[in-house]
């Protein structure tokens, strides 16, 4: 549902699982879903307090799902496919899905063998083809993994990724003290399985979670231009959507949807939405008590909780609550300054890579 991704990405915080869960019970209850507690993929405490989610897919994110299941537009059927007949699908089970005119077949990830050859590779060591720290790879993850959550798209991961190996390419002395440490054999890989059809490059969200933990933990450094990430997204969220605004737009669609179908003929009665303002604030509520500082549904940071402070968050490296969001620092504006800067970086990450390779293929310049 829209709901919990929204409040997933504006968190400064990950969203406990939990938390998550008990956002989607609306939901599926309006579908006439079970419990989102009680899918295989849950694994949770016994009274609920804490849940880890494993599974090969991903969360689908949108609310007009379950609003067409709720309308009857749209039905789940779990089984297989054993022939087809003209408009007519038979099932294993005896059952016949009759009127079907299109068949879209889904059939998830499938991984071309292509970028194997391309990098001449057998493995995946980490984030590098075959162990060559040099030639670095990501992919969208396949998979969940989670016990909280801190966005469902890869945006902020795949951001976080870039700046992380970005640093080792601009310090690589950083990265050869790594390798002096073992760095290489504490890393996990991943080989080619052709029984599964899966190259070496695909790999699923733990494997990349223990390479990125790994890494950091080698090297607190490349995490360092992310520091700010936490309170950036909370405030983008709340200035680009906040609450009443998207709780608007939301239910405005849902009701658009419906109002669509009515005019193709949809007999079913009008259904509400089922998330108010009064409900995500007890969400907030729940996410402040679990982290200890007070969260507001306006976007307000506060200290621990029961202290009163507003609008103010004690974390190395988040901006202070004095400067104006979105505002560049004052050197950003100096175009001298920006200029040495760049000079300063290019020349001596040129110098030292022009040291450390071939005189045959030493990095050359245009005229």
């Amino acid at each position: 549902p829209r709901v919990p991704c929204w409040f997933v990405h504006q968190g400064p915080l990950p969203t406990p699982g939990a938390l998550v869960l008990k956002m989607f019970e609306p939901m599926y209850k309006l579908a006439g879903f079970d419990s989102p507690w009680d899918y295989w993929s849950v694994h949770a405490t016994a009274d609920r307090a804490r849940v880890n989610i494993i599974q090969n897919s991903r969360f689908g994110i949108g609310d007009v799902t379950f609003l067409a299941v709720a309308c009857g537009k749209l039905v789940y059927v779990e089984d297989t496919l054993k022939r087809c007949t003209r408009h007519t699908l038979h099932l294993t089970s005896g059952e016949k899905l009759e009127g079907v005119k299109v068949i879209l077949k889904s059939l998830g990830l499938l991984g071309d063998y292509e970028v194997d050859r391309l990098h001449k590779m057998k493995q995946m060591v980490g984030s590098y083809c075959d162990g060559d720290w040099r030639r670095v790879l990501m992919i969208d993850a396949t998979g969940m993994n989670a016990a909280n959550f801190t966005t469902f798209s890869t945006g902020i991961g795949t951001k976080g990724f870039v700046m992380s190996h970005k640093y080792l390419h601009d310090h690589p002395k950083e990265y050869y003290k790594m390798e002096k440490d073992g760095y290489l054999e504490q890393l996990p890989t991943n080989p080619a399985i052709e029984k599964e059809d899966k190259p070496a490059y695909v790999v699923d969200v733990r494997y990349s979670m223990s390479s990125a933990i790994i890494m950091e933990t080698m090297c607190p450094r490349c995490g360092a231009a992310s520091a700010g990430d936490p309170i950036y997204k909370h405030k983008m969220y709340h200035a680009a959507h906040p609450l009443d605004y998207f709780l608007e737009i939301a239910s405005k669609e849902w009701e658009e949807y419906q109002a669509t179908w009515k005019t193709q003929g949809c007999t079913a009665p009008f259904v509400p939405y089922p998330y108010t303002r009064e409900m995500i604030e007890g969400y907030f509520k729940e996410y402040s008590t679990a982290h200890n500082f007070e969260l507001s549904p306006d976007g307000l940071i506060g200290g621990p909780l029961g202290t009163g402070k507003t609008d103010h968050w004690d974390m190395q490296g988040l901006l202070p609550a004095e400067q104006e969001f979105g505002s560049a620092p004052a050197w950003a504006n100096n175009d001298s300054a920006m200029v040495q800067a760049q000079a300063a970086i290019d020349n001596d990450h040129i110098r030292w890579w022009s040291g450390q390779v071939a005189q045959k293929d030493s990095l050359k310049t245009k005229a």
